[in-house]
């Protein structure tokens, strides 16, 4: 199995990534409409005792009442639930460290190898640094797991932050509250971007039913202006522009959070 230095899974008991599991994968992926249904999935599963029949379930949780997917191909697992009793953490329920050593994954679509052995995009494409940025930033599983896998969205700023600085930006930084506090600001974006598309957007993915596209935003052709600085951060945020006006307060915004992240990491 590979080793990483940070386990980006469950990297703590505060937070969690539920992404693979296909946690996002629905047309409404805010966090009230994902809780509730985690909830109502880990309620069903753990009401039926320390042995649950699996079979029986799966059939109970897929009648759950959900939002529709946001890509048919993209498996959503049925046993994605709540695992630490505060509504902290998503995770497997049917991870052996929840049955006394029991896996009960071979019953899940993927099986237990392929579950145990497969690591996101986020592992390999996320330098050490970026990946405790998110981990030392965020302690909420909607939030974490939206940034967390959103490599552009990471990536970006710290290329633009570290372009600036002149130097790259060093671990121990992080373990100072004011930069925690404005890596929070600007991750936070994720959950109250001030711009967003209406169409079924995901970061920025396009989807319709089976298949989806990169999102574009063509700044020359809709106000004859050239494209942002801050073009992969916009696609990221799922952004959709009606002025050039407005294009302008998102760039300011943008750059609010890098000059408060850089004062802070000198």
């Amino acid at each position: 199995m590979k080793q990483y230095p940070l386990h980006l899974c469950q990297p703590d008991d505060n937070k969690s990534c539920g992404a693979c599991c296909g946690l996002y994968n629905v047309e409404d992926h805010s966090r009230e409409t994902l809780r509730s249904l985690l909830k109502q999935r880990t309620e069903l599963f753990f009401s039926s005792g320390e042995n649950p029949d699996v079979a029986s379930c799966r059939r109970k949780i897929q009648a759950l009442s959900v939002t529709p997917k946001l890509c048919e191909t993209i498996h959503n697992c049925e046993f994605l639930g709540f695992v630490d009793g505060g509504e902290q953490k998503v995770g497997c329920m049917l991870h052996p460290v929840l049955h006394q050593g029991r896996d009960l994954r071979s019953c899940s679509f993927y099986g237990a190898e392929l579950c145990a052995k497969h690591f996101c995009i986020s592992y390999t494409s996320l330098t050490t640094v970026e990946q405790a940025a998110v981990i030392c930033s965020l302690d909420d599983w909607h939030l974490y797991g939206f940034v967390l896998t959103d490599v552009d969205f990471v990536k970006a700023f710290f290329t633009h932050a570290q372009n600036r600085m002149g130097d790259s930006v060093r671990a121990d930084k992080l373990e100072k509250v004011p930069v925690q506090s404005a890596l929070r600001d600007y991750f936070s974006l994720k959950g109250n971007w001030k711009f967003p598309a209406n169409d079924n957007r995901l970061g920025k993915y396009c989807f319709s039913q089976a298949e989806y596209r990169i999102a574009r935003i063509d700044y020359e052709k809709n106000w004859d202006m050239r494209p942002s600085p801050f073009d992969s951060i916009f696609v990221s945020l799922a952004s959709a522009f009606n002025s050039e006006d407005e294009v302008l307060e998102a760039e300011a915004m943008i750059e609010e959070k890098l000059r408060r992240f850089i004062e802070v990491c000198r």
